[in-house]
Parts: C-alpha cells; structure tokens; sequence
C-alpha cells in the first residue's frame, strides 16, 4: 500500500499461455527474434491481453508466432516463473491438431518441428519444465 495515497498495488504474476503443438513425434518450437533470449528455441506464447481467457491467449500467440491454427487444445499444466518485479504464471495447453503452414512471424525468426527424441536446447527452465511434464505423462 502506497503509505502517501492508500493505493494499493498486488504484486500478482502476469499470466501467460503456451502451446506444446505435437505433430507425430515433432514438438514444434520458435527460435525468438527478441529479446530476453533472442535467438534461442521456446515454445510458442505470450503474455494474455486485456479480455482474453487463457485459451484465447494461447491460440493467438501460437497463430501470431507460426502462423498455424490449434484444433483442440487441452490443459496441460502450469509453471511459476521468476520474471520482472512480480513474475509470471505459464499455463500450457497442448494441441496435436496444428492447421495450416509454418509462417513465422510476430516475435519469432524461425518456427519449425524437431524430434521429440533430439530436441534443441530450450531457453526458459519453465518452457523446459512444461515439455517434461508433458513427455511424462505421453510415456
């Protein structure tokens, strides 16, 4: 609480969604074109706008960052995630109906699938974290 005014400010987390899109035995990653972690491998997602549910979010970013559409998604999980002042909430939904051509786009340089056997390093320990889990579960 502002000890001047009264306001009070929540140090609540940003949510955010991502998408595990599964095509056979491909995860489909992005390769960030800024920053934090420009140039490296993460899983398509993003922050959640003003209205939106967190489904929505994840079906925007997915399309905005690879230019394919999600059949059905499916809650997977979610992972807390030290970033900024107050932190972000990551909440996973996974998808093996993935429409459309790769166009990457937004804040990705590159979109493409990789084996779920050999995939890339992958930047955020949440984004990591959320694939074990879902490798998990698939086993």
């Amino acid at each position: 609480m502002c000890p001047s005014c009264g306001t009070i400010h929540y140090e609540n987390p940003s949510p955010a969604a991502t998408v595990i899109g599964v095509q056979g035995d491909q995860l489909l990653l992005v390769k960030r074109a800024v920053e934090p972690a420009v140039g490296q491998w993460c899983l398509p997602g993003g922050f959640m706008e003003r209205g939106e549910v967190p489904e929505q979010t994840a079906r925007r970013e997915l399309h905005e960052e690879t230019g394919l559409e999600a059949g059905a998604l499916t809650f997977l999980d979610f992972c807390p995630y030290p970033s900024g002042p107050d932190g972000v909430l990551v909440l996973a939904y996974h998808t093996a109906e993935l429409k459309g051509q790769i166009v990457p786009g937004d804040d990705a340089a590159e979109a493409r699938y990789f084996p779920l056997a050999d995939l890339p390093p992958v930047a955020f320990p949440c984004h990591r974290a959320l694939i074990e889990i879902f490798l998990s579960r698939e086993r």
